[in-house]
């Protein structure tokens, strides 16, 4: 189970990084494995992932490797305890990250965004890697799959790394047709 697990983030990773939704040292992916998670390490680059770029570590307690963990270990714990998730991914989606300052949610125009995302909340700027974030964003994710942090980026979760992984690339599709529709659309 581990092993296909890692398999699957890597590749997660290696889509997320080939659209453009990361860049070299952004973004973080994890699995909840019953009480522990595989989530990334600290500034790996998510289109070069290999089975030495994941950390396991329980999700309720600390552990001696958490420090090489993501910096948003705590966001993606906060998750696995308030939801029935089994996937987390967080990524920098530069149209969606354009739009967030200026939206409290983000309305997809385009059908395929309206249907498989709805509207999408956007929650205010926390601190990266802080409990305010983990907290609002946990609480974002137990109605909806997918939640924009203002000026940062966005966390999705589901029960498989590649949907988690699809929401994001479906809402920044989204949101490059709403910047083209704004006029807002210059080199992005």
């Amino acid at each position: 189970m581990e092993n296909v697990a890692i398999r699957k983030l890597i590749e997660v990773g290696r889509l997320l990084y080939y659209e453009g939704l990361v860049d070299a040292r952004a973004g973080n992916l994890s699995v909840r494995l019953e009480k522990d998670t595989i989530i990334t390490r600290r500034g790996t680059h998510l289109g070069r992932l290999s089975e030495w770029d994941f950390i396991r570590v329980p999700i309720g307690e600390s552990h001696i490797l958490e420090n090489r963990a993501s910096s948003e270990l705590i966001v993606h714990r906060e998750i696995y305890k308030d939801t029935a998730y089994k996937s987390v991914v967080h990524a920098h989606p530069i149209s969606t990250v354009f739009l967030s300052p200026k939206l409290d949610v983000i309305e997809p125009i385009d059908s395929e965004g309206r249907e498989l995302l709805g509207v999408v909340k956007v929650i205010p700027a926390y601190k990266p890697g802080s409990p305010e974030l983990a907290k609002a964003v946990a609480q974002a994710l137990k109605t909806h799959k997918i939640v924009v942090v203002r000026s940062h980026g966005v966390f999705s979760a589901d029960f498989d790394p590649f949907y988690a992984y699809a929401h994001i690339s479906v809402l920044e599709r989204s949101c490059k047709i709403l910047l083209h529709e704004r006029g807002e659309l210059q080199g992005l």
